[in-house]
């Protein structure tokens, strides 16, 4: 069976003594497909009608399970009253047989509970819902320096020749091992005037035309650019923003103007589920 990490809690789904364990069948919603919804329009002078692009809508995940208290059953109980009772976004993960995937959730109502056996047994339903209903495996970042060029030869060759490495492709290759497509994440480090980030597959380009320095870094990720926390995203250019296909890589070149010290792009695209 399977742990959730979730508000700070964690529910165990395995046959080991814990605190929150979860039903035989009590994790809903979290490997079964999502509905989908169509728009359509009446067709005004003939039969059927006109489709729209379909799209899922969010995941909406149920954990039922046993609260077993050795203590204080009330201090389990508001632990999982509290956990992100606020309305506030927070990551479930869920550890399967080949590795921890995860979503970022909301919770679904108030908790509800039932004291089975004062003091020591309760039973618990609580509700997530995630907006984006893809499941997520971490991926890796690789980075790269702006292109530049290695050591070369020196003529008339001698034979049999020996072609020095050096240099650098500025390029880095982001495969997403799901079935679902996902958006790659990067990092620009400084220094440089301006940065441009290229799909070599699509073309899709993305700018930033705001200076860094050195030392400093500028995150793009999910439409917006951040620098030391605050939005940065009116620097933003071209934003021909681009998705990696489940099961599938996309190569992006890194080229900036006017470098200064070493700048370096790191990229990662996290392998996602629907």
């Amino acid at each position: 069976m399977v742990h959730v990490y979730v508000g700070g809690l964690v529910l165990d789904g395995t046959d080991s003594p814990a605190t929150y364990t979860i039903g035989e069948d009590g994790l809903k919603g979290w490997w079964s497909g999502v509905s989908s919804e169509v728009p359509t329009t009446k067709r005004p002078q003939s039969h059927g009608e006109f489709q729209g692009e379909g799209r899922l809508n969010g995941r909406l995940i149920t954990i039922e399970g046993m609260i077993h208290s050795s203590g204080d059953q009330a201090a389990d109980l508001n632990a999982l009253s509290g956990a992100l009772a606020g309305g506030e976004l927070g990551l479930l993960v869920v550890t399967e047989a080949d590795g921890p995937r995860w979503a970022w959730v909301r919770r679904v109502g108030e908790p509800d509970t039932k004291i089975l056996v004062f003091g020591q047994t309760a039973a618990y339903q609580v509700r997530f819902r995630a907006a984006d209903p893809r499941r997520y495996a971490t991926g890796e970042w690789v980075e790269t320096s702006p292109p530049s060029a290695g050591q070369g030869l020196v003529w008339p060759v001698i034979w049999p020749a020996v072609w020095p490495g050096g240099g650098s492709s500025g390029r880095i290759t982001l495969p997403n091992d799901g079935k679902a497509p996902s958006s790659p994440s990067f990092v620009l480090s400084g220094g440089f005037s301006t940065a441009l980030i290229t799909c070599v597959e699509t073309g899709a380009r993305v700018g930033f035309a705001r200076p860094i320095p050195v030392g400093a870094s500028v995150v793009i990720e999910n439409g917006r650019a951040t620098l030391d926390g605050q939005d940065v995203s009116r620097w933003l250019r071209y934003r021909e923003w681009t998705e990696i296909p489940g099961g599938f890589s996309r190569t992006f070149q890194f080229d900036v103007t006017e470098p200064v010290g070493e700048p370096r792009m790191a990229g990662k695209v996290d392998h996602a589920w629907w």
